[in-house]
């Protein structure tokens, strides 16, 4: 039996759109495979499903792996090939034959949940049956009974504060009986040693593991009390007895929490953020020669005209894209996408790559870039600076004068930009009538074809029901030692959106390109919101008197946010319908993006800082034949059965990626926020005011969470500290009531606070009433 061609009939026929899943002998008829080859054939299931490229379903049914059950991408050393990747899944062996292996999630509150696959059947665990298992990790479960999840229903009003009533909610419970994979061995923390006791422990900064992580005398390296330090979790033949927690040893002291250096340095070290390259990855980047060879040059198109130019913000490194437009005499518009050609200097599989690939994406710190690629290629030979030879990917696309695509094409090219324009200047540039702000009446005229052309781009999109959350945030203003002096709220004004909408056309129309053409690539999606969440959102707003009816789709959704727009509380909608929303994400599949109401959307337009976008420009270069400059609207599909094979490879190797490239975005998030909070509550602390203007975000029946407006931050007022009457709590109001005044705080509203303490180590500000 030809193995390799039996695989990529398998891949074929389950990768078709009306397959459904088979078991073992149905793929067998429905592949023809003689009986002589069916145990070659069943020991090939079993070791694509072991590598998990695809999957076993319900009742022993097979289908092509999706994305969350791929495999987590493995770290890479210099050297070693993407293939070898597939072959380094971890099995779980010698476990008992009843036994469930999935991923756990922990709560805050303590217990634990064994994630099902497909999602809705998820196994209950109790905080005394989780054996030492941290959240994300895979564990191996039995089964013993019946668990209780909690009490469902709340009552609220006359009686008191809100006490849980109704009937107990019931489900099948397991017990972890062996962790098959750590996610996460390292873990980062603060030190707590009591005096005069042996048994010290950490608490993890990360929410969702164990509060605390015991610690041995030997195992303490340097660390005392309070100290912000890096452990790494010991392994023991005791670690799955009943109620037992991780046992951990310090591998790092930061300093003392609270100390900027010490939690900042802490923070980086939680979220995995490489803050250095390699010797040997700087070294290749050297090699890389400034000068482009006239050969290169000659098998690209030349734009110079029409006029050429990058907008960014003004401290801006590096410059991924350049734009230009042209208006037709007969009305329609040319719009022209150049995107520096990162692909051309970082070839798969070498060590650029597998750097970059690790880092996933560049993060950006409050004063401090640490980017996906080093400076040599990231600051310069990829940047696209102004009056310098740049080699680039055109998506060059005409438009309609009523703004309708039609048609669009993806080219090799180079450029010499223009000029460097940051959003503010073309802002007052074009706002006063002023071309010398914008470097001449050249540009000046182009960036006035450009502000009505993507003021229409953007009119259409918002018609046809594309979400716009008005989201303020407060920029931090650093000092030469970058210290921070202050902050100013960050505006979005018509320079941005210019950009963003001429990104999201050329991101659009390279989507289309890659699913015309079944080129494999990372596609952006977002799913639809989660049926539950947007009851829960509906509920919410009717404190605003607004009235959503179901079914709630996308249009209702931007009616609420048009209904807000302007008002004391739109900031509070807005983040309330953020949370309700799934988080958009990478995937190997093309599926809809429900925000922007894209059925196909990639991201194309960032490649020096988004790994993603050099998967997909590498996509299109498989698709270039040597000395071809522009690639066919209608060319070549893949090919099937053996010959297709390669694209199922492919296909294999980017779920995981996907994810890997998902999480990495989301960790540089989460390491973003933190720093910027930290270093918020560092100023605050410095620069204690009599009293800020807020508005509540959140009531709970311990207290009220408000947002500072004047800086963003959030912190909490405690229910102890509204001494003046008793309050109630009433969930489904957002309300605390006092029983005898009425005085009353609801979501939403303003509140002048003054801040009464400010916990830099646990990132907590508590506020009062004034």
């Amino acid at each position: 039996m030809d193995v390799e061609s039996i695989k990529a009939r398998v891949f074929e026929l389950m990768s078709g759109p009306g397959y459904m899943p088979m078991r073992k002998r149905g793929l067998a008829k429905a592949l023809k495979i003689p009986d002589a080859d069916y145990r070659t054939f069943r020991s090939l299931l079993e070791q694509l499903t072991e590598e998990k490229q695809i999957a076993e379903r319900k009742r022993g049914k097979y289908g092509l792996a999706r994305d969350e059950d791929a495999a987590p991408l493995i770290p890479v050393r210099a050297g070693r090939r993407v293939a070898e990747l597939a072959s380094e899944i971890p099995a779980a062996k010698q476990l008992p034959k009843h036994a469930r292996v999935g991923r756990i999630e922990i709560k805050r509150a303590g217990m634990g949940f064994l994630l099902s696959d497909p999602p809705g059947n998820d196994l209950f665990i109790a905080a005394e049956d989780l054996g030492g298992a941290l959240s994300g990790d895979t564990v191996a479960v039995e089964l013993k009974g019946r668990g209780f999840e909690g009490r469902r229903g709340r009552k609220n009003g006359g009686g008191g504060r809100g006490q849980w009533g109704g009937v107990r909610a019931q489900r099948t419970a397991g017990r972890v009986i062996k962790i098959i994979e750590r996610a996460n061995q390292h873990l980062v923390g603060t030190f707590h040693a009591s005096h005069g006791v042996q048994m010290a422990h950490v608490v993890p900064d990360t929410r969702g593991v164990f509060d605390e992580l015991d610690v041995l005398p030997a195992d303490r390296a340097l660390a005392r009390d309070h100290d912000k330090v890096a452990v790494e979790l010991v392994e023991s033949v005791d670690l799955h007895r009943s109620g037992a927690r991780p046992t951990a040893r310090i591998v790092k002291v930061f300093g003392k929490a609270g100390e900027a250096d010490a939690d900042i340095s802490a923070i980086i070290e939680n979220f995995k953020i490489k803050t250095a390259f390699p010797d040997e990855v700087l070294a290749q980047a050297e090699k890389i020669s400034e000068e482009i060879p006239e050969s290169e040059l000659a098998q690209r198109i030349f734009y110079e005209h029409p006029v050429t130019f990058t907008i960014d913000p003004e401290d801006a490194k590096d410059h991924d894209d350049a734009v230009a437009i042209q208006r037709e005499d007969d009305g329609t518009y040319t719009l022209l996408v150049h995107i520096a050609d990162v692909a051309h200097y970082v070839p798969e599989d070498g060590v650029l790559d597998i750097e970059a690939r690790e880092r996933g994406t560049s993060v950006y710190l409050p004063g401090k870039v640490y980017p996906m690629l080093p400076p040599k290629i990231s600051n310069n030979v990829c940047s696209l600076k102004e009056g310098k030879l740049r080699l680039t990917k055109t998506v060059k696309m005409t438009y309609t004068a009523s703004f309708m695509l039609q048609s669009s094409i993806i080219e090799r090219t180079y450029i010499r930009s223009a000029a460097f324009l940051t959003y503010d200047q073309v802002k007052d540039g074009l706002d006063d009538e002023n071309p010398e702000l914008v470097r001449g009446e050249k540009i000046y005229e182009t960036l006035q074809i450009m502000r009505d052309f993507a003021a229409g781009l953007r009119a259409k999109r918002l018609a046809t029901g594309s979400l716009e959350l008005d989201m303020p945030e407060a920029k931090l203003l650093l000092d030469e030692k970058l210290e921070v002096k202050g902050w100013a709220k960050e505006v979005h004004h018509w320079a941005h959106e210019l950009i963003e909408d001429m990104m999201l056309a050329a991101n659009r129309a390279v989507a289309e390109y890659l699913v015309e053409h079944e080129l494999p690539g990372l596609f952006r999606i977002h799913e639809e919101p989660d049926p539950e969440a947007l009851k829960r959102f509906s509920e919410f707003v009717k404190e605003f008197g607004i009235s959503l009816r179901p079914p709630i789709d996308r249009v209702k959704l931007k009616s609420v946010l048009d209904r807000v727009r302007g008002k004391e509380y739109a900031h509070t909608v807005n983040l309330a319908l953020l949370t309700s929303l799934k988080q958009a994400r990478y995937s190997a599949e093309c599926h809809p993006h429900f925000a922007l109401n894209f059925n196909r959307y990639l991201h194309f337009t960032s490649p020096i800082r988004r790994y993603p976008d050099l998967i997909v420009h590498r996509a299109l270069d498989s698709r270039f034949e040597p000395g071809q400059t522009a690639l066919p609207v209608h060319g070549k599909k893949r090919k099937g059965f053996k010959e297709g094979g390669d694209y199922f490879e492919r296909m294999a190797l980017l779920r995981p990626l996907a994810s890997h490239c998902s999480l990495r975005e989301r960790l540089a998030d989460q390491a973003e926020k933190e720093v910027k909070r930290f270093r918020q509550m560092q100023y605050l602390r410095r620069n204690m005011k009599e009293a800020h203007p807020g508005i509540i975000t959140g009531v709970r029946d311990f207290g009220l969470f408000v947002e500072l407006q004047d800086c963003f931050v959030e912190g909490r007022v405690s229910v102890r500290d509204l001494d003046d009457d008793y309050y109630e709590y009433f969930e489904n109001q957002h309300l605390l009531q006092g029983r005898r005044k009425r005085r009353s705080f609801r979501l939403g509203d303003k509140v002048d606070v003054r801040i009464i303490h400010i916990d830099l180590g646990k990132k907590e500000v508590d506020l009062e009433i004034v």
